[in-house]
């Protein structure tokens, strides 16, 4: 799975009416050659169940879960914008309309710091407005990071995730509520994670269970329904570790030494009065495959 992120102008009507996106395919030079804009060359790399956050005028109001890849495809009879040459791409989506669209500025302080570096292109201009591209890929922790921005409407997204990538049939009652509560470490897999690490945080020490969040290594929205409930996937964590964790600003390493991410500065992990010289003792060898891929896709 990937994520992206388009920016939509007058089409955005367009969009929610006919449930697709389409971005022509080249531009021609003054000399009459052919030219890829910055802003559609992922286009074709959209995969069905790919995640697409659609925004317009600052604000994220769809997201989009691809339903087929991406194909070859004529400008659409009902694109009102006729500018662009008709040669292009079509991507086939389900779409969910926000009831509240978020703004950009609850969130893109944090994607600047931690992810503007890694899309591509550039999310955001030197201005903090997103750039005029139309569409721009986008790393795994950053699309993590917007889905649990969404609240519940992530779960439907997840469910739409799932039936595009996999004709499985849908889980069990019981399973699915087992799931649907581990996003927030609660249930089976709290108890789990807790139980495994004595009832306690293992970098504070702190053991009181109204203080222990139960936080997964490899983000929720990354994780298959099996990563989800597996208590090797996740840490008790106190409050203050497990939000620096949970945005990946910090991670470990294979011997539990804290990582700290080179866009946040020492001071703020002193402020909250963390010491970055604390180990995480009792790493269990099952733990280490989902550290391996938390440090991945926050860029540790």
């Amino acid at each position: 799975m990937s994520f992206f992120w388009v920016n939509l102008g007058t089409s955005y009507k367009e969009v929610a009416k006919y449930q697709f996106l389409w971005a022509p395919a080249y531009t021609l030079k003054e000399d009459g050659s052919k030219a890829v804009d910055a802003g559609w060359k992922h286009v074709p790399d959209v995969n069905k169940g790919d995640v697409i956050f659609c925004h317009e005028d600052g604000r994220v109001i769809y997201i989009a879960v691809a339903k087929t890849d991406a194909f070859r495809s004529e400008r659409p009879d009902n694109r009102a914008y006729d500018q662009w040459k008709k040669d292009g791409y079509k991507i086939e989506v389900y779409l969910e309309v926000l009831d509240v669209p978020i703004s950009t500025t609850d969130f893109k302080e944090t994607l600047i710091r931690l992810y503007n570096h890694r899309c591509s292109p550039k999310l955001f201009d030197v201005n903090k407005r997103a750039t005029q591209n139309y569409m721009v890929s986008i790393p795994e922790g950053a699309g993590a990071f917007l889905l649990n921005e969404v609240g519940e409407v992530s779960l439907t997204i997840q469910e739409k995730i799932a039936s595009a990538q996999s004709s499985k049939g849908k889980k069990k009652i019981t399973e699915r509520e087992a799931i649907v509560k581990s996003r927030v470490g609660q249930g089976k897999f709290r108890e789990e994670v807790l139980g495994l690490w004595g009832q306690a945080c293992p970098l504070t020490g702190v053991d009181l269970p109204e203080l222990i969040i139960a936080s997964h290594i490899l983000p929720w929205q990354l994780s298959n329904d099996d990563e989800r409930l597996d208590k090797f996937n996740g840490f008790p964590l106190s409050p203050s570790i497990d939000k620096l964790f949970d945005k990946g600003y910090i991670s470990f390493s294979n011997e539990g030494y804290m990582l700290i991410n080179r866009q946040i500065p020492q001071e703020v992990i002193k402020a909250l009065g963390i010491d970055s010289t604390v180990r995480l003792d009792g790493l269990h060898e099952e733990n280490l495959p989902y550290l391996k891929k938390n440090r991945e896709i926050f860029g540790f």
